[in-house]
């Protein structure tokens, strides 16, 4: 199946809660529907807030401020589309984070949450058409969710709204008041009415947790409490017309106050350590507790919470005060009579699905008479109310859910579309290559001894230490280099501690006939774990079927990535050119290190010799001398009969890293219970993979193995040079061992990079 990449714009983490919410529903959701195959473009008006906020490893956070949006990414999309026929000018744009985030979407889910309003202005309803405007210049179809359009009176927003929205895939109006506002500009053909997506996000227990704790120990919440959601851009809008809303929230605090109640402060948008207004509820907050007289019947929380945590707060209140749209959201939610005092039809079309319409007030008459005169109301018709909540909650709740429903009947249309044959490789199929799995992941030993002698990020060797450590396994099958009177080869054993499988840590670059030592195995009285490469775990699958006896003893297969076995004379000639000794040597590291790392030799007396791994032994190997014939057709790189396979990540971001990771393919539930295992006892750090970077990163190798070697299909001209190429030096080193020596390890190198750029296009 194919990986599914949907990029969320007009969304984010940090600031606006209610815009939080509905990034978390609909990631929840989209998440039940595809599971592992789902991946998330977080198209971040706040990138950096974003990035330590984020609670998923499957969401990549890309920069898309609104200034980068509409005087970058907005013309460079005119021109990819002006400008697709050519090649290098397409892939010059496409060098940017937004273009190439989009470019790469199978589908974009604008979450605006209020959009192409007359109020909203100019820049709003630009930066609100942009959104959509650049993806679909970029050929990837976008959706609407939920959320409240119009009016369209004002000719510049009527203008946007009819030239934008008839060409989106799908538009989820959130009330009839905005279904009708589409009708009335024509807009109706890909228009569905849902309720607000907030409604269906998820409780959090650890967010429940924290606010029982906190609420169990204050006395304050034994009491009738009244939540009091305030806003900074109602505080404006009153500021406009004249209106003291500071004083006059200060005011209705004490007048509810002084009838019993105590008064819970919400901020339903926050950024903590920003000191501008805009998403950020907390100074007008701050301003109207410091100028309240007695404060020992309210709570204020100077904090940026979760949106979960805020929605838990709100279930606490009896009443709801709301200047907050999300905020009133989490009360009708939670089923807690709310009083609005807002500024958009968007509060009245959501309370009218409840039958509640009359209980939202507008901002432009508020003060303190009015507003008590509301609230007495309000407390009077409390026993309508709930009867009203209770009447409909469930179909709005219901109607929330068909934003996801309908959202992903347009994924699996887009998915199901055609598309040209990739010149490279399928990257929107990765099981092409990887065969099937249950998950990818990426990550590392949290053991920073592990790491040191490992050739990547050491998953291999905590995995097995930890299996071995909760008696998962007695012991494991593994392999390491050795010297023998001066010549090199290797030792393949039964590691039954900790030490013995870390000494057995880091790659081995040569081919080792595994299975004619299948005896260490059938000799071992316990459970085991074996290591092996793809072609050994083939053939040892196969004994395994036919030999249930030793299927029972064998708890994980751990197969290893292999672009190619070969003999070892591509070390020891490697050796030779960096005048390394070999007499007296007892163990050779192929790598360890940072990236691509350092090649190094441990002699018996303790000292140690290093030599270049990437000038050395990465190029007599990358140009295929000294490679198995049946390597060279192979296509089983990520070793398919395996329960887990793991191997590096040639990433160039990777490279950032400060430590070294391991990727991971994952094809059992016994292997990711083990390895979810590892991670929950702190011996690995893990992240979620997408298939996408899992093919991207061994591109190459599988680029020689599904398109070089591959002469059923028609090939690219740099790919036939490359395996004539490849092909001819395997021979060469086999057939002509001497002259291949005289040949200078800068000419090895340098010709080894050219057939890596062959591969390259």
């Amino acid at each position: 199946m194919r990986d599914v990449v949907i990029a969320i714009t007009a969304a984010s983490y940090s600031g606006n809660k209610g815009a939080a919410a509905m990034l978390q529903s609909s990631i929840h959701q989209l998440h039940e529907r595809y599971g592992e195959r789902l991946n998330i473009h977080l198209m971040s008006v706040y990138p950096r807030e974003d990035k330590k906020q984020l609670p998923h490893d499957f969401v990549k956070i890309v920069p898309a401020k609104p200034e980068q949006l509409l005087f970058f990414a907005f013309p460079m999309a005119v021109l990819h589309r002006a400008l697709r026929w050519c090649g290098p000018i397409r892939k010059l744009l496409e060098k940017n984070k937004i273009i190439k985030a989009y470019r790469n979407t199978d589908l974009v889910i604008d979450e605006a949450g209020i959009s192409f309003v007359d109020s909203r202005g100019f820049v709003m309803n630009t930066y609100a058409f942009v959104c959509a405007a650049v993806p679909l210049l970029l050929g990837t179809p976008v959706v609407k969710y939920s959320q409240a359009m119009g009016t369209f009176c004002n000719p510049y927003n009527r203008f946007l709204a009819k030239w934008i929205l008839p060409k989106l895939k799908l538009v989820c109006a959130r009330g009839q008041g905005t279904y009708d506002n589409l009708r009335g500009i024509g807009v109706t053909e890909n228009v569905k009415l849902c309720a607000d997506g907030a409604f269906t996000m998820a409780d959090d227990r650890e967010q429940q947790k924290k606010v029982d704790q906190r609420c169990g120990t204050d006395d304050f919440y034994k009491g009738t409490v009244v939540g009091l959601s305030i806003s900074s851009v109602v505080e404006k809008k009153c500021g406009k017309l004249g209106i003291d809303y500071q004083k006059v929230m200060v005011q209705f605090i004490e007048y509810l106050n002084q009838l019993g109640y105590g008064v819970l402060m919400i901020a339903n948008a926050a950024r903590i350590h920003s000191v501008k207004p805009r998403n950020n509820d907390l100074l007008v907050g701050d301003a109207i507790y410091d100028k309240l007289p007695d404060k020992s019947k309210i709570r204020w929380y100077h904090e940026e919470m979760e949106a979960e945590e805020i929605r838990e707060y709100i279930s606490r209140c009896h009443y709801l005060v709301a200047s907050r749209f999300h905020a009133m959201i989490g009360a009708l939610e939670k089923k807690v009579p709310v009083l609005l005092i807002g500024w958009s039809h968007k509060y009245q079309e959501v309370l009218d699905m409840f039958e509640l319409g009359q209980y939202a007030a507008d901002f432009s008459n508020l003060d303190l008479e009015s507003l008590q005169k509301s609230f007495e109301t309000f407390v009077a018709d409390e026993a309508k109310i709930r009867q009203k909540l209770e009447k409909n909650h469930n179909k709005v709740i219901e109607s929330s859910y068909q934003n996801i429903r309908l959202i992903g009947d347009v994924v699996d249309e887009t998915l199901q579309k055609p598309y040209k044959k990739p010149k490279l490789l399928d990257l929107k199929d990765p099981e092409r290559y990887i065969g099937s799995f249950l998950a990818l992941r990426k990550g590392y030993a949290a053991d920073a001894g592990i790491r040191e002698y490992a050739a990547s990020g050491g998953m291999v060797t905590a995995l097995l230490c930890n299996m071995l450590r909760r008696g998962d396994i007695d012991g494991a099958w593994v392999t390491k280099t050795c010297f023998v009177d001066g010549e090199l080869t290797y030792h393949t054993y039964m590691a039954v501690t900790e030490q013995e499988i870390r000494d057995a840590s880091s790659s081995v670059y040569m081919s080792i006939p595994m299975l004619k030592h299948l005896d260490i195995l059938e000799n071992f009285q316990g459970k085991a774990a074996v290591v092996l490469t793809p072609c050994a775990m083939r053939g040892f699958s196969a004994i395994l079927d036919k030999r249930p006896e030793l299927k029972e003893k064998v708890v994980l297969k751990l197969g290893l990535y292999c672009s190619g076995a070969h003999d070892p004379k591509a070390t020891t000639l490697s050796m030779k050119k960096a005048g390394i000794p070999t007499q007296g040597a007892k163990r050779l590291y192929y790598r360890r290190g940072h990236w691509r790392g350092t090649s190094s030799v441990v002699y018996e007396d303790g000292s140690k010799k290093e030599f270049s791994y990437a000038k050395l032994v990465c190029a007599y190997k990358n140009a295929y001398f000294f490679e198995k014939s049946g390597c060279m057709c192979c296509k089983d790189h990520f070793a398919s009969s395996a329960d887990i396979s793991f191997g590096d990540i040639w990433l160039k971001e990777m490279k950032q890293e400060d430590i070294k990771h391991t990727s991971c393919v994952i094809r059992s539930q016994k292997a990711l219970d083990y390895l979810n295992q590892a991670v929950a006892d702190g011996d690995l750090c893990v992240s979620h993979m997408n298939g996408r970077d899992m093919v991207r990163s061994q591109k190459r190798a599988l680029v020689f193995k599904y398109n070089c070697a591959d002469r059923s299909s028609k090939r690219k001209w740099n790919h036939k040079l490359a395996y004539f190429l490849a092909e001819k030096n395997r021979k060469f080193s086999i057939e002509k061992e001497g002259q291949l020596e005289k040949l200078p390890s800068w000419f090895i190198y340098y010709y080894m990079c050219f057939i890596r750029v062959l591969l390259s296009f």
